[in-house]
């Protein structure tokens, strides 16, 4: 019979009563700003790290999960008596924490051999947009779904699933050497707002609108383009430091204008927000499998 492990890293942005509700195992990326080290999820809340990141001039410093960290999740997960681990991970191309898991898993098999079937899954995606699969895999598990059917779905969600992400304000971006300063003198001069497309593995600009007002439209605008049966879905609205009256109006639209069935709203934690600044919206969402 099988005994299933599922954990993640946690830029997975997992809200603590998904975590706790269905046993999944978060392993703590480490921030680590003016002399003080937080492990993210435990010792320090998104809104907390937004009110730091907001008030301080120094980037905090985020340092990827290590082989040992995971060698040590395969130990306690083998010492309870699990027969398979599912890991869904950070994007590779951003991180190298699916890199340590990988050599941890080699380590494990060294020590133990391959008693343990231990599955990887490099997300190619931030935040919560892998998250929610990794809840999802959580709760398959719980409804006695097979170890390969579960590893079926998780992979088959994250071929469909992207996102498009918002920013309302250009400092971060300069502050963190993202864009140059001029640049950002001229985009804030005109009230420019990127967006951004989260797929496959990539973060690219895809479109700019000016002023604030226009940014909820111009997310609703790309979304539109590319979702498939939203009203079969649930849209993960991710927000930042934005005023509730954005994050109302975004949840609203998708639901008027684009018919999505649910929306679930999630704070945005470090690994994005140490990119974007606190001031960010996103909604992530289904579309057409991507080969």
């Amino acid at each position: 019979m099988e005994k299933i492990h599922i954990f993640t890293d946690s830029a997975a942005d997992i809200p603590q009563a998904h975590v706790e509700a269905r046993g999944i195992e978060i392993l703590p990326i480490m921030i680590t700003h003016e002399g003080r080290t937080f492990r993210e999820y435990y010792d320090i809340t998104p809104e907390e790290y937004w009110k730091l990141l907001g008030e301080s001039s120094e980037i905090p410093m985020t340092t990827q999960v290590t082989p040992a960290q995971f060698l040590d999740c395969y130990r306690r997960a083998f010492d309870r008596g699990c027969t398979h681990v599912l890991g869904v991970l950070i994007n590779g191309g951003g991180s190298g924490t699916y890199q340590s898991a990988c050599m941890a898993r080699s380590m494990f098999y060294e020590e133990y051999g391959e008693s343990m079937r231990i599955e990887l899954i490099d997300s190619e995606t931030y935040t919560y947009i892998y998250g929610h699969i990794v809840v999802l895999a959580a709760e398959l598990r719980d409804a006695g779904d097979s170890f390969d059917a579960i590893l079926s779905v998780v992979e088959s969600r994250l071929r469909r699933v992207e996102c498009y992400l918002g920013v309302y304000s250009l400092k971060h971006l300069k502050k963190s050497g993202r864009i140059s300063g001029g640049a950002a003198f001229v985009g804030e001069a005109l009230g420019l707002k990127p967006i951004s497309h989260v797929y496959a593995g990539e973060v690219q600009v895809c479109d700019k609108v000016r002023g604030e007002k226009a940014l909820v439209s111009g997310i609703i605008k790309k979304v539109s383009a590319r979702v498939v049966q939203p009203e079969k879905q649930t849209a993960i609205l991710l927000y930042g430091e934005v005023p509730s009256e954005r994050i109302d109006e975004l949840e609203k639209r998708l639901f008027t204008e684009l018919g999505f069935m649910g929306v679930q709203r999630c704070p945005i934690g470090v690994s994005v927000i140490t990119n974007t600044g606190p001031q960010a919206l996103a909604v992530a969402f289904y579309g057409q499998p991507r080969s």
